[in-house]
């Protein structure tokens, strides 16, 4: 069985796409990278992974020939002030969004938590990201290089809200005399970050404004840093903590400081077992691979 996904070079859904890719080819099948819903060869039956910001008049039809389409949607409002911006406007149209919910073979999805943003999308169901356990793997090690790390990006999300949690976050880090393994913008390969997340005691995530004030969603580096590091301090986003109530969770930088000494105080045992007790409950829940086996059961 073939399935089409969305070409997209945006920095988070790049790596989201690759995870899904590989984790629909896992269960064999055959997956095909498109830009342009158009370019779909229908003579066979086929499966589509689609953002809704790909859809418009001339492909809905294409949408509703497909043995079964997956189409991540965008709420229909959204809090003041980031619902100014595309990246949370949806761009279907009342019509289009009428005639989509009218077809049982689309299954409609997102990251959010909080489905009464999309008021006008009809049965969505809430599919958090995921950890990519076929890119990233995950080892055990005896002698850590780094106390604490993080890999990621500013990411500007069109406020530019983001650089300024991250500067307060990891310069008091830095400061703190702990051994930091941090990269900002390195363009830091998957190899690179698999060994650092694999070397440190813990894993420290920072997300965007909106999700720490919103809480619906939460980023990629979560599972990842769960799934492959196995022990995570992160700020607080409501979804984190719902999804994961054993991850320690603060806005404060001090905080997030005194507890990253805890955990490097705990022997190399004790540090180990707590680090495989999360590591597990990643895999058992939370991979691109148990998501998609989720989609494919929806009927």
């Amino acid at each position: 069985m073939r399935i089409f996904l969305q070409k997209n070079d945006q920095q988070a859904w790049k790596w989201i796409t690759q995870g899904y890719e590989k984790a629909f080819s896992y269960f064999d099948f055959e997956t095909i990278i498109i830009d342009d819903l158009k370019k779909i060869d229908a003579s066979k039956e086929y499966y589509i992974f689609y953002r809704e910001d790909g859809v418009n008049d001339s492909t809905i039809d294409i949408l509703k020939n497909s043995k079964q389409a997956y189409l991540y949607v965008q709420p229909n409002h959204f809090p003041y002030h980031w619902g100014q911006h595309p990246s949370w406007q949806c761009s279907v149209s009342k019509e289009n969004i009428t005639k989509l919910n009218s077809f049982d073979n689309i299954k409609k999805w997102t990251f959010c938590s909080d489905l009464s943003f999309f008021n006008l999308w009809n049965d969505v169901h809430i599919m958090p990201l995921a950890y990519d356990s076929i890119s990233y793997q995950s080892k055990e090690v005896a002698d850590y290089k780094y106390d604490i790390c993080f890999i990621g990006g500013f990411a500007d999300n069109g406020f530019n809200e983001k650089i300024k949690n991250m500067q307060e976050v990891l310069g008091a880090f830095i400061e703190s005399g702990l051994k930091c393994g941090f990269s900002v913008n390195g363009n830091v390969s998957h190899e690179i970050e698999n060994s650092v997340l694999n070397e440190s005691k813990i894993s420290l995530n920072i997300h965007d404004l909106y999700q720490r004030v919103v809480g619906l969603d939460s980023n990629e580096r979560t599972f990842k840093s769960l799934g492959c590091n196995g022990l995570l301090l992160c700020d607080y986003v409501k979804q984190v903590k719902d999804l994961f109530p054993f991850c320690y969770c603060s806005n404060n930088p001090k905080d997030l400081i005194d507890k990253a000494r805890e955990y490097c105080y705990l022997s190399i045992n004790d540090l180990n077992e707590i680090k495989q007790k999360n590591k597990i409950f990643i895999s058992e829940n939370h991979t691109y691979i148990k998501r998609v086996e989720k989609f494919i059961s929806l009927k």
